[in-house]
């Protein structure tokens, strides 16, 4: 009798790995669609079209980074937070979401893992547009604390919505998001916390170590 080994069982470890990857591509390539959405309504491609293809071409290009670097830790380099949030925000305020409100501010560096930072802001941004709704406000910046404080210096990622609160939104990707950007801000020495935002809904903050 021929008989056949059956393959192994994926660790769990990597069937982790595997579930954050394609969440996060899930992301990606829904920011992608409704740009498209938006290029469709105008009926022509008038300069705003081409300033959602621009914006199509760079959310591809990080999810091919993203494919390519099968979530393996990168080496830390220069990332600027402030523009970072900017970018992500502006790909999304084009596709008509909720209203998105990015704080002014000076360019914010620190050193990290590109991508892994890419990843963090972006599930942080959709989870909380997904609570806000689409008649929503999202408000996003960031703050320092000086260098000479305990511990070094601090820059804080803040994204607040005003939603109904954690835990009493929309069901669906919020819990497997919080999971993954938890474990990528362990791996980049960042911590993250949810508190009631100031007036409703939820804030996130991600705070980065600065040197």
């Amino acid at each position: 009798m021929r008989t056949e080994s059956l393959p192994a069982p994926a660790p769990p470890a990597a069937e982790r790995c595997l579930r954050g990857l394609l969440h996060d591509l899930g992301h990606g390539l829904a920011a992608v669609s409704y740009l498209a959405e938006g290029m469709r309504a105008d009926g022509a491609l008038p300069p705003a079209a081409t300033d959602r293809l621009e914006v199509m071409s760079q959310e591809l290009a990080r999810l091919l980074d993203l494919v390519a670097s099968g979530a393996a830790p990168a080496e830390p380099v220069p990332v600027e937070l402030h523009g970072l949030l900017g970018r992500l925000a502006t790909a999304r305020a084009r596709a008509g979401a909720p209203t998105l409100l990015v704080r002014p501010g000076a360019p914010v560096p620190v050193r990290a893992d590109a991508t892994a930072v890419w990843r963090m802001l972006s599930n942080l941004l959709d989870n909380a547009m997904r609570a806000a709704g689409p008649h929503g406000v999202v408000e996003l910046g960031i703050t320092r604390s000086p260098a000479a404080e305990p511990g070094g210096g601090t820059a804080t990622v803040e994204i607040s919505d005003d939603g109904p609160g954690f835990g009493r939104g929309p069901d669906g990707a919020a819990g497997l998001g919080l999971g993954i950007v938890t474990g990528l801000a362990q791996e980049c020495g960042a911590r993250l916390h949810l508190d009631p935002a100031p007036l409703r809904g939820t804030r996130a903050r991600l705070v980065f170590p600065v040197a």
